[in-house]
């Protein structure tokens, strides 16, 4: 099979739609996937980055880090794929690497905002919440309008006791998003604070 844009948008639905009785599918894919690296050296890159999502996704984290380093070596300079290989220690619980990886990315590019958010989630999950604030004040430098790091933001500083703030920010979300999930989720965090 050669790869096509058709192949690559039913790994796309498959990953977001995955159960456990698409383990199988899943297999044969990474095994396509494979085939289609050797046959097509020019979109190599790519099949190892889906067979990294693949594996992964079936909580086979050494294959999954060894073909994420595979695409790294075809695009050594692809962030998006460091952001993936942190995104697989911190799925494996190797937290240390994940935190490299990501801020690996951020001294490339101080305005990788996955990168930056990432980080900000791993270092909330570590319990640093002033450092949590600050990646996210430095994504919010890069992405002004982006709601949901408004939302993130409110939680941190909901977190740190800062209340007044916290509040402030999820008004905000709740009187600007078009996202209903999001806007009820930051109206629930104002009655949680009392300020519905």
């Amino acid at each position: 099979m050669l790869p096509t844009d058709s192949f690559f948008t039913d790994l796309d639905q498959t990953l977001t739609a995955f159960t456990d009785a698409d383990r199988p599918r899943l297999r044969k894919m990474v095994e396509e996937l494979g085939r289609m690296a050797e046959r097509v050296p020019s979109v190599a890159e790519k099949c190892y980055a889906y067979q990294a999502r693949l594996y992964a996704r079936l909580q086979e984290y050494e294959q999954a880090l060894a073909a994420v380093d595979r695409a790294i070596a075809f695009a050594p300079f692809d962030r998006d794929l460091v952001i993936l290989r942190g995104d697989i220690h911190r799925e494996a619980e190797e937290f240390s690497k994940a935190m490299l990886d990501y801020s690996h990315v951020l001294e490339q590019d101080s305005q990788a905002v996955t990168a930056r958010i990432h980080r900000a989630d791993m270092l909330l999950a570590a319990g640093k919440p002033a450092q949590a604030l600050q990646d996210i004040n430095d994504a919010l430098k890069h992405e002004p309008r982006s709601l949901r790091l408004l939302y993130r933001r409110g939680l941190v500083l909901a977190d740190l006791r800062r209340i007044a703030e916290a509040c402030a920010d999820f008004r905000q979300v709740a009187r600007l998003s078009p996202e209903s999930e999001l806007r009820k989720k930051a109206e629930q965090r104002l009655r949680e604070l009392g300020e519905a």
